[in-house]
């Protein structure tokens, strides 16, 4: 079986970028383009902040009619704006994490939604033919309340998915 596209989802933990090697190895191994794909929460978007630097230089004013001397006003520069936007931390990151580790054809997306939707929908979208993701190998009370989001993509995908537990302990590779 030869695969053309793989497509790899992270939440950027260690478990997801363990997944990214094997997912480098496959789609070396069958010269197929890289998608890596960061699922944000639904409701995420760029958080805006002013920043005020706070008085600037003084500047001599006028004498204080009351006798305590020279009043001064402080000139206040104007705020910064300071962008936080976790889709571009994201893209940045993936970037980071696969220039230089794979030579083939590769993209880094961003989505918003449930994790596990928004995996198969990529991967019916953009016609992948294998997913390759982490899991964290959580079980009992944990998986019960928590839920296994490689679980259900193994169930709801359009391809076969290889999930990759890393063992506790185990050395990089």
């Amino acid at each position: 079986m030869s695969f053309s596209h793989v497509l790899v989802p992270t939440d950027l933990s260690d478990p997801a970028n363990h997944a990214l090697r094997y997912a480098i190895e496959e789609a070396t191994l069958h010269r197929a383009k890289l998608t890596v794909l960061h699922v944000l929460p639904e409701h995420a978007g760029t958080e805006v902040y002013y920043v005020a630097d706070g008085p600037g230089g003084a500047v001599q004013e006028p004498v204080d009619p009351s006798g305590g001397g020279p009043l001064r006003s402080f000139a206040l520069s104007p705020p910064r704006v300071v962008r936080h936007d976790p889709g571009d931390v994201a893209r940045t990151l993936m970037q980071d994490l696969v220039r230089g580790q794979f030579q083939g054809s590769w993209e880094v997306e961003v989505v918003a939604g449930h994790p596990a939707d928004a995996i198969v929908r990529a991967a019916q979208e953009r016609g992948a033919d294998l997913i390759v993701m982490g899991t964290h190998g959580r079980t009992g009370l944990q998986h019960v309340l928590l839920g296994s989001v490689a679980e259900k993509v193994v169930r709801l995908a359009p391809c076969p998915v290889l999930t990759v537990r890393r063992q506790p302990g185990a050395a990089e590779g």
